[in-house]
């Protein structure tokens, strides 16, 4: 019998034996496809699903090639591409998550499987994705995510593995396999090294855009739930109606519904944001599996041993477990266990750090729990490179508004624990600002609370403290926070008597307040009140020791010193009253100190006005923190230094109660004498 004759019957065989099988890889690579469907639901929403049982004539043509290669004699039990499947996602984010979710639920053919990222050469670029050869694995399904019955017949057997090949794409590289890897790597031709060169930097360039799309995708999905934190009350129960009428037309869609729930939770209406997210469990999607866990738990912390708060443990879990790994989720899970088990909290924390050690959730919960538990500020030297990749990860996320409060309240501990500590005080002044909602000052107290051991290691360690009972105080009526507030009131003291000034700025000598003494004097003419001033005779404090001389009757000022003063510097006898707090400088201490006076006055901030001229670090932090508390405040245009300043910083400049104010006395007359409603 000749070769040709042997080969013949060969052919022939293999044909026949195919035809055989050839249903049940049809069969496979329909339920194949709905399996990644369903997997792909919760994980990449968009993600387009191709699967198909290899052709019989496609199948010959790969078996007689590679007979002919001295590859195999025995086709069907070698070849693991008779069925194909191929998921094309958005990002390749979602090509990792699909990745996780298909080595946990498949049996994989780990020699013939390949990512073909790993394959190429650092300096190279070109076809990339990821090839995984696998069979259905007994017991894997259905889940109740995947409510999908594997059919026995798909299982592989004794004569047919019954293998299936999965490729996992982004659909630029989609683009890339069926333009460029189609055309050139399969042809009989060698293509030149002119397009060669060409196709690479192609394939650079694309990889760059996919790295792009995954960073501009998951920073847009964090902005649209955190857009809320500069909205009103009013403005957001304006935009929940809104997003509900949509949610009406759309009733299926998960993000939707999450903007809505996340609104409610910047209300701080926890009911309305259980029942919109309780809705859309089934639907897998993360963001809301992790919220729904938060606010169930926050709603029920009471109780954190009643099945409701284990309930929203549960879902945390599941947001923090494979596929998702997402740090944020395994932070939350952790601050549930905060009143449970000290220990689980440090190593959840430790697990979300290590998940991306550079998120600042995870990096701000996991250094201040190896803080307490170290009784030292080592930690923050070790994680030195982790912080300040977080410290920028927070500054981008409050440069376009992402995350807020939350970026703001990060940078405050960062900068804190980094020996910053004005940097901190106004990272918090902002951070307080735009919270919504007490629990997210108490939270953040909390935290504080658990350095109190180590305060005396970290300079501003007391500023903050009574900084965040300001802000709980004030914008949510706290009443344990006022109470704290007026025990570190000035001891014995008379209140303060309203309306209240507040003026503040540079007291350096290089500061020329000449310019600017007349115009003061001349806009507080018609004032009766008080007015509060640094007690020096340096600057600014000097020039409201002026105010008194020239309005003895109707002006009543009042200065806040050190008790023992810097050298060089000479206390203002023309203060009618001056009050001491304990050290040897000027620092935060003394406006936190005299907001402890008015609050415990019983003056409302909104009815408080703060006119600023030039200063340094300390009257930033004033002009800060009258803002954040709601006072008016107003600075000279052009007098320089932080008062500019002010006035260029993104956050801060378009505050509804910063007003600027020309060199021109009934300009200043006219904020001085300006009812507040």
């Amino acid at each position: 019998m000749t070769q040709q004759n042997v080969d013949t019957r060969w052919t022939l065989q293999q044909i026949e034996d195919y035809h055989q099988v050839y249903p049940r890889y049809v069969k496979a690579a329909e339920v194949i496809n709905k399996v990644l469907e369903a997997a792909s639901k919760p994980l990449a929403p968009k993600a387009i699903i191709q699967a198909r049982a290899k052709s019989v004539p496609s199948f010959t043509e790969k078996a007689l090639r590679k007979k002919k290669a001295g590859r195999y004699d025995d086709p069907i039990s070698r070849m693991t591409d008779l069925c194909g499947a191929r998921v094309i996602t958005q990002t390749l984010a979602e090509v990792h998550l699909l990745s996780e979710f298909i080595e946990n639920h498949f049996i994989i053919d780990t020699e013939n499987s390949v990512d073909v990222s790993e394959r190429l050469s650092p300096s190279e670029f070109g076809y990339r994705s990821i090839h995984y050869i696998v069979q259905f694995k007994h017991g894997a399904f259905p889940t109740t995510e995947i409510p999908i019955k594997i059919p026995e017949e798909l299982y592989p057997d004794a004569t047919h593995p019954m293998k299936i090949e999965i490729q996992l794409r982004t659909m630029l590289e989609h683009t890339w396999a069926s333009f460029v890897h189609d055309r050139a790597y399969k042809s009989a031709y060698k293509i030149p090294p002119k397009w060669e060169r060409e196709l690479a930097v192609l394939a650079g360039m694309l990889e760059q855009t996919d790295q792009s799309f995954a960073r501009i995708q998951s920073s847009l999905r964090t902005y649209a739930a955190s857009y809320g934190a500069y909205l009103n009350e009013e403005q957001l129960k304006d935009e929940i109606n809104i997003l509900e009428s949509v949610l009406t037309c759309d009733p299926e869609n998960p993000e939707l519904a999450y903007r809505i729930g996340k609104l409610a939770m910047e209300l701080g209406d926890w009911t309305k944001a259980i029942e919109i997210f309780s809705k859309f469990v089934d639907t897998g999607y993360q963001p809301i599996l992790r919220d729904l866990g938060v606010v169930i738990c926050k709603v029920n912390a009471g109780d954190p041993h009643g099945e409701a708060y284990k309930q929203g443990q549960k879902y945390l879990k599941i947001a923090s477990s494979s596929p998702y790994r997402d740090a944020d989720a395994l932070a939350s899970l952790a601050g549930t266990w905060k009143k449970l088990d000290e220990t689980k909290t440090r190593e959840l924390y430790r697990q979300a750090f290590e998940v991306d050690p550079t998120d600042p959730y995870a990096v701000s919960n996991y250094l201040v729990y190896e803080i307490n538990h170290q009784g030292n500020l080592t930690p923050a030297s070790l994680m030195a490179p982790s912080l300040k990749e977080a410290i920028q990860r927070s500054q981008d996320q409050a440069e376009v508004g992402m995350n807020l409060p939350w970026a703001f309240y990060n940078l405050g501990i960062f900068h804190l624990l980094l020996g910053q500590p004005y940097e901190s005080l106004n990272a918090y002044t902002k951070a307080i600002q735009l919270s919504t909602t007490d629990w997210m000052v108490e939270t953040t107290a909390q935290l504080l609370e658990k350095l109190y051991a180590v305060r005396d290691l970290i300079a501003g360690y007391d500023w903050v403290y009574r900084l965040l009972l300001f802000g709980r105080a004030t914008k949510f009526a706290e009443k344990t926070s006022l109470e704290h507030i007026k025990d570190l009131a000035t001891a014995n003291a008379s209140p303060l008597e309203s309306p209240v000034i507040i003026v503040a700025g540079g007291t350096s000598s290089e500061f020329q307040v000449e310019k600017y003494e007349q115009l003061i004097l001349n806009g507080f003419h018609a004032f009766h009140g008080t007015v509060i001033g640094g007690g020096t005779t340096a600057g600014i404090s000097g020039l409201v020791g002026k105010i008194q001389q020239a309005y003895r009757e109707s002006v009543s000022t009042l200065g806040y010193l050190p008790q023992v003063l810097p050298e060089g510097t000479a206390k203002d006898s023309h203060y009618q009253k001056v009050r001491s707090i304990a050290g040897n400088e000027f620092n935060a201490l003394q406006p936190l100190q005299y907001w402890s006076d008015i609050l415990t006055s019983g003056i409302s901030p909104d009815q408080v006005k703060l006119i600023g001229i030039n200063g340094g670090k300390i009257s930033a932090f004033e002009y800060r923190l009258a803002l954040m508390l709601g006072a008016s405040v107003a600075v000279i245009e052009n007098s320089g230094r932080e008062a500019s300043r002010l006035f260029k910083d993104i956050h801060w400049k378009n505050s509804g109660n910063l007003h600027q104010l020309s060199a021109e006395t009934r300009e200043i007359e006219s904020f001085i004498n300006l009812k507040i409603k």
